[in-house]
């Protein structure tokens, strides 16, 4: 069979031709490839019809098609743009949709992916995989309830709701870059020190003295922070349950240490696609890294 253009495939299916550059990427060779794109490039569209193209040349099967993005709206519209091409394509042949079912690439949010991969091999790495998600206004309630029954003096007059978002965003962060909590306790306490020593050794101002030590006040506190996010962290396990920052976390140690789950992945995907990939998360990036790329 002839192989299907991007350009014949959009004509097939009665939509706008693609410019040289979409082009381009919807019939790449299947390599790695990266797509750098500004808003309202198109970057969605191509993404839609590089599956479609892949899937109609018979380059890949549907169901070893794996698309990532970033939140469900963006999912869900490139799913749903995937969907429609392909049984417009389906007609287009003459092929009789009443005597198969379509079968469709999964696309899903990075989230959804590693909840997937947590629920299915937690129990790998000793993990119940029956742990409930919690949702944001339920992870704000553990938090707060902590912080409001904490015995210790964190020595700063801040509201209970400020040092709660204070301490999910720290946990966030946390579970985000793979770091114990306990080596942030100890390189704020290390640079706490740092200064101590810069401050008596450098000659400064008052200002920069003053700077200094609000910079020491600020890691002092991170420092003790760290105990209510050790805290929360023991709440969660005690009662099951994870949050969003904990699945990607646990989906980037199950691709690290378990490498039977990196192989089954990539044996069940040919194609992976990244949508809007972030690569600020550490664990998303550990987690795509183990997974695929080898």
């Amino acid at each position: 069979m002839t192989a299907l253009s991007a350009r014949r495939i959009a004509e097939i299916l009665g939509r706008h031709s693609p410019t040289d550059e979409q082009a381009a990427v919807i019939e790449a060779p299947l390599e790695p490839l990266l797509v750098v794109a500004g808003a309202g490039s198109g970057k969605t569209e191509t993404m839609a019809s590089r599956v479609v193209h892949l899937i109609a040349n018979d380059v890949v099967a549907p169901e070893q098609v794996l698309g990532l993005t970033f939140t469900r709206k963006a999912a869900a519209e490139l799913s749903e743009r995937v969907r429609h091409r392909l049984r417009a394509l389906r007609r287009a042949r003459g092929q009789d949709g009443a005597r198969a079912a379509l079968t469709l690439p999964t696309i899903s949010t990075y989230n959804s992916y590693a909840a997937g991969l947590v629920g299915d091999h937690a129990l790998r790495i000793g993990l119940e995989p029956s742990a409930r998600l919690l949702g944001e206004a339920a992870r704000w309630q553990l938090a707060h309830g902590l912080v409001e029954q904490w015995a210790d003096d964190l020595e700063v007059d801040l509201a209970p709701s400020t040092v709660t978002a204070a301490v999910l965003d720290l946990a966030g962060a946390l579970a985000e870059h793979l770091v114990e909590p306990a080596r942030l306790r100890a390189e704020a306490e290390r640079l706490v020190e740092a200064l101590a020593g810069c401050a008596t050794t450098v000659p400064t101002t008052a200002r920069r003295r003053s700077l200094v030590q609000e910079v020491q006040q600020s890691l002092r506190l991170r420092a003790r922070l760290v105990d209510l996010v050790e805290a929360f962290s023991e709440a969660k396990r005690a009662a099951d349950v994870l949050d969003f920052a904990d699945q990607v976390a646990l989906a980037a140690r199950l691709a690290r240490e378990v490498p039977d789950v990196g192989a089954g992945e990539r044996a069940r995907y040919g194609v992976v696609l990244l949508d809007e990939y972030q690569d600020t998360s550490v664990a998303q990036l550990e987690l795509l890294r183990n997974l695929y790329g080898s």
